[in-house]
């Protein structure tokens, strides 16, 4: 993959030429104009004004020609940048004769060549370049003043000069290595960017539901197929931003000016489409952008999956019906048998198996007959040191003795008061049935985590067996030989209908269930 980087690195390094070319036209244009505005007051400072002149004319052709013939053929990139730092060096070189050797100001400008040959040309051929700057600011020097002691402090400068040239040369080599990191770096972090776009978009294509992303001024940002099919659109890919009117103007004009809030479902249809659509919105937050997610599904399709969940459900809970009645029905069927057949004492004796199994049997269908009636949930306000103070005395009255309520604080919560008795009452009676037989009383904790409150009804006995946690809110489920297993489910419905959670939490010793529910302030 190391391979592939080159091309991207070569066209960075043509733009910098390119840049390097306009930079250098400048500079010795400037040159010229200072040497013409000048020349007359600075005699001094040439000591061959004609030849200066003459060098920066000829370096400004040169300049104008390369970045012309670098501009329209863009080949032999490389080839075309050692011309034009030879180029430099040499006209730079000429300059510094013409007026008297180096010094500072025309120095820097080699600072400036070196540090382009280290990022633009290999190692190699920037060392040639770097060494070829050295020898024309020591050549110059030196030999003029080899034998001259009086001048020994300029040889000192031309020195101090070499040693800045091969400093430029490694930072330059340095941050053309950083470079390269950061290059392969950047193109390996694309290759995966767009690796995980192929398979996020594989994803959408595939899913059945239609998704369509709006953003603030109802352009359309991202759809699937699903989501074209069920508007019945025909949106080409494109990795434009598209009008939402332009394609679907029954939907742009349904939510043009409505504050779609996170979470809101509304029903669509559109005479472009075969379909009635839900939808469902979803707000999305990305950096510096504010979008709308748009979920569409077929809403007959979910009808349909509706009824057979309702049919599914319906099945499972007839076949567990008719499981819970075969076993008294069997004994009453099979006590109804052995009774003309016995004495009178064996008779009280099925008498009595008689009558308890009908009134299981009579619990059973009363409990099945409490579920489905599903009678609609009217939550209200309840402040739970009254409400508590009521259940003690009117519906727990015969245990209330053994019951420890721990409520530090008034709390107010959004329940249907029926309900929620009917879910303590369950839950207080199942912890009395299994509490330890050593313990005299059983607890309920109420304590709030910002804004959520619990509710734990707590006993002291064997726990639930890890074995049975899977099945504990399922129906007819019962350790007991006489539960008919709904009073958890029921328990449990009622919580979800009243946007609760009922729970059970694991402990060292005993069980404990918690209804987890939201504080009204």
């Amino acid at each position: 993959m190391l391979g592939k980087v080159a091309p991207s690195i070569s066209q960075t390094i043509y733009q910098l030429g390119m840049w390097y070319s306009g930079y250098r036209l400048i500079v010795s244009i400037c040159l010229l104009l200072i040497f013409l505005l000048t020349a007359e007051q600075l005699t001094n400072n040439y000591i061959y004004p004609l030849l200066y002149l003459y060098t920066l004319i000829a370096y400004i052709g040169f300049n104008i020609s390369q970045l012309f013939f670098l501009k329209i053929f863009s080949i032999h990139v490389n080839k075309q940048l050692i011309a034009i730092f030879l180029i430099d060096v040499i006209c730079l070189s000429i300059i510094t004769f013409a007026t008297g050797g180096p010094n500072l100001q025309l120095s820097l400008l080699y600072v400036i060549i070196i540090f382009a040959s280290a990022i633009l040309l290999n190692a190699q051929l920037s060392l040639v370049v770097t060494l070829l700057a050295v020898i024309m600011i020591v050549y110059q020097r030196f030999i003029g003043n080899l034998l001259d002691y009086n001048n020994l402090s300029h040889l000192s400068n031309s020195l101090l000069l070499v040693f800045l040239f091969f400093v430029v040369y490694v930072i330059g080599r340095i941050a053309v290595q950083r470079f390269k990191i950061l290059e392969a770096l950047t193109f390996h972090q694309s290759i995966e960017i767009h690796q995980l776009q192929n398979i996020n978009r594989y994803i959408l294509d595939q899913i059945e539901d239609g998704y369509l992303v709006l953003d603030e001024s109802n352009h359309i940002v991202l759809t699937n197929p699903a989501a074209n099919t069920l508007l019945g659109i025909h949106l080409p890919v494109s990795h434009e931003k598209t009008p939402l009117i332009k394609w679907q103007p029954d939907l742009f004009e349904l939510i043009k000016f409505s504050d779609l809030e996170d979470g809101e479902e509304f029903t669509f249809e559109s005479q472009q489409s075969l379909y009635t659509i839900h939808v469902c919105v979803k707000h999305l937050i990305v950096p510096e952008q504010a979008l709308i997610l748009l979920i569409l599904k077929d809403a007959q399709k979910l009808t349909q999956r509706v009824q057979q969940l309702k049919l599914a459900a319906l099945g499972q809970l007839s076949a567990s019906i008719a499981h819970e009645i075969r076993n008294p029905l069997a004994a009453i069927v099979q006590a109804n048998e052995l009774f003309s057949e016995s004495d009178p004492h064996q008779q009280q004796m099925l008498s009595r198996m008689i009558r308890k199994q009908t009134k299981r049997i009579d619990r059973i269908v009363e409990d099945t007959l409490a579920m489905a009636r599903n009678k609609p949930t009217e939550p209200q306000n309840i402040h739970l040191t009254e409400f508590f103070e009521s259940l003690f005395d009117e519906d727990l009255a015969d245990v209330k003795h053994m019951i420890q309520l721990e409520l530090s604080e008034e709390i107010q919560i959004l329940f249907d008061d029926k309900q929620l008795r009917q879910v303590l009452i369950n839950l207080v009676r199942n912890a009395l049935r299994h509490n330890a037989s050593n313990m005299p009383y059983i607890e309920i904790k109420v304590h709030t985590e910002e804004t959520r409150v619990w509710i734990d009804v707590i006993d002291f006995g064997l726990g639930v067996a890890k074995r049975d946690l899977s099945q504990l809110f399922k129906p007819f489920f019962s350790t007991e030989i006489k539960g008919t297993g709904l009073g958890l489910y029921l328990s449990h419905s009622f919580c979800e209908a009243n946007h609760a959670k009922l729970t059970y939490v694991e402990r060292q010793q005993g069980a404990c269930f918690r209804i987890e529910c939201s504080i009204i302030n």
